[in-house]
């Protein structure tokens, strides 16, 4: 019996638990869309604690981020809808680019995880 690839090892599980979770888009987020096929999705930003005199003087606060999703980046933000979830968006993406489900996997998480992380959209995991 080989061990070292156990059936519900914490990794394999957190792997099912990120593939049935749903990307949400910002609600508070606007869009738009450019003459190139972009979209342009812009997300407010809170002012950080340490911007006060004199230091909001010299440092420029921009109360919005603007993040620019190409071709394939406007396709993902509209699957994220609130109802696919993350491997049904996979399968979505690995269709459409004709891909293998592990190259669309590693994309779609890989860009899910940026955008995460500029505030453009949120995971939202389920109970079980």
């Amino acid at each position: 019996m080989d061990k070292s690839h156990p059936k519900n090892t914490p990794q394999r599980q957190n792997w099912r638990s990120m593939l049935k979770a749903r990307p949400v888009r910002n609600t508070a987020a606007t869009t738009r869309e450019n003459d190139e096929n972009q979209l342009c999705v812009v997300v407010k930003t809170q002012k950080p604690r340490y911007m006060f005199p004199p230091i909001s003087w010299f440092v420029p606060y921009n109360p919005q981020r603007e993040v620019i999703l190409d071709g394939v980046g406007k396709q993902l933000w509209l699957w994220c809808d609130g109802q696919r979830d993350v491997e049904e968006i996979i399968d979505l993406f690995k269709d459409k680019y004709q891909l293998s489900f592990h190259e669309a996997k590693t994309g779609v998480t890989d860009y899910f995880k940026k955008l995460v992380q500029r505030g453009v959209l949120a995971v939202v995991m389920d109970k079980d």
